[in-house]
């Protein structure tokens, strides 16, 4: 029997992320007799933690550091001096990694997000092939360069790339390497069947309660604001209807020398608009979670009010809780939600027409039932852990010449087809 492949992981996130666990979703249905994983996380903070507790092999630190450039995250010339930062740590990036993989032995390096490209260009100076997940739409920028630039390191260093949804994949330059293998969910974790006691909110009201789940917490590209601002218009026809808002919540924080966090002005801004509109009893924060099937659970149907096209695994999460969804009508979302069958696509930053996609499931129970088996079929159909786990499994095999790729007639199909 051959030796297990020795696959080094790179992940890039401090706390625990849709990329933290999806990651951590892969490794553990990994054959650990054909495959021995490490995780290099860049930094020591809950993320690493994740994974040990999974008995995952982690290691930390190393010197390497990350380089945004996605929707979700950018480096913008107001910020001048963490651009210069960035770019200061870039060749130390490289170099490093390029040792870390040198030192450890390793038989694939995967990365596990777009904004690795120093540990791109250090696994192939190592000389070892390299698996780059695309998890993230690429910033367009001022002028485009950094967008060229990243594409093209993209295509020169991944032997393969895998994109999580159409949209992600079609920003890459056009490769035979690149395919598309959606995130996936665990169904044995996210079940249907669960009943959940989780109190999700504090009502006396006897009457019952309408529950819109919010998975992302206080976030500018989650589009925290805007759904905030639908509640009123809600509550005109709906009453008791409440708002939950699950993930983190950015502290208290004194600004550095006295400016203060362009998140930390969001979160207050929409305090202000609860405030205003005495929507205190209404809205809940819960912070950061693990239940999230309990929640899902305990909810009417899943918002998704995204500001920003990317890939929404609380879409595919609801879907395996039988949740209907309404979610914003861009890039990622318009993959995940078939309007008027799963859900309604509403466009984004519009809370008027949010809040009418809302009112419209929540007072037609019927409905939202049938759009959340829907949904169900569509999940089980496309995001199925084991079936794309072993998708990615393959690509591992093809780059080793362990067998030939049963998947590369699929490789950028959809894309061609424009689905």
């Amino acid at each position: 029997m051959s030796d297990p492949t020795r696959i080094l992981y790179i992940h890039h996130a401090f706390g625990i992320s849709g990329a933290t666990l999806s990651l951590l979703f892969l490794i553990q249905r990994l054959d650990r007799t054909r495959y021995t994983p490490t995780v290099l996380c860049l930094y020591d903070g809950p993320a690493a933690q994740c994974y040990r507790e999974a008995g995952v092999p982690t290691i930390t630190g190393r010197h390497i550091d990350h380089f945004d450039h996605s929707l979700l995250a950018w480096y913008s010339l107001r910020r001048v001096d963490v651009l210069a930062r960035k770019l200061a740590t870039f060749y130390p990036s490289v170099v490093n990694t390029e040792r870390v993989v040198r030192e450890i032995g390793v038989d694939i390096v995967h990365l596990n997000a777009s904004v690795l490209p120093a540990s791109a260009i250090g696994a192939k100076r190592a000389g070892v092939p390299v698996v780059w997940h695309i998890r993230e739409p690429i910033h367009p920028g001022y002028i485009g360069l950094r967008q060229m630039i990243l594409r093209k390191i993209i295509d020169s260093c991944a032997d393969r790339a895998i994109a999580i949804c159409q949209d992600n994949a079609r920003q890459l330059i056009p490769s035979e390497r690149t395919q598309v293998i959606y995130n996936f969910v665990d169904f044995d974790k996210f079940d249907r069947r669960i009943v959940t006691t989780t109190p999700l909110i504090g009502a006396d009201s006897t009457e019952p309660a309408h529950i819109v789940l919010m998975l992302g917490g206080v976030a500018i590209p989650k589009g925290t604001e805007p759904f905030v601002q639908a509640l009123p218009l809600v509550l005109s026809k709906l009453p008791n209807t409440h708002f939950v808002i699950a993930g983190p919540v950015p502290e208290a924080l004194p600004g550095w020398q006295g400016r203060v966090s362009r998140l930390q002005s969001y979160h207050r801004r929409i305090q202000r608009f609860i405030e205003d509109h005495h929507l205190e009893q209404h809205v809940h924060f819960l912070g950061v979670r693990r239940d999230i099937p309990q929640l899902l659970a305990a909810c009417d149907l899943l918002a998704f009010p995204s500001v920003m096209p990317h890939f929404a695994r609380p879409i595919i999460e609801a879907g395996a809780m039988a949740k209907p969804v309404v979610a914003s009508n861009l890039g990622g979302p318009d993959e995940l939600v078939v309007d008027g069958e799963t859900g309604i696509l509403v466009p984004h930053s519009d809370p008027t027409t949010l809040a009418k996609a809302l009112i419209e499931i929540l007072s037609q129970p019927t409905l939202g039932r049938a759009m959340g088996e829907s949904g169900y079929a569509r999940a089980r159909s496309l995001y199925d852990a084991q079936q794309n786990a072993e998708q990615t499994f393959a690509v591992y095999d093809e780059l080793l010449g362990a067998r030939p790729a049963s998947l590369t007639a699929t490789h950028l199909k959809g894309i061609a087809d424009g689905n």
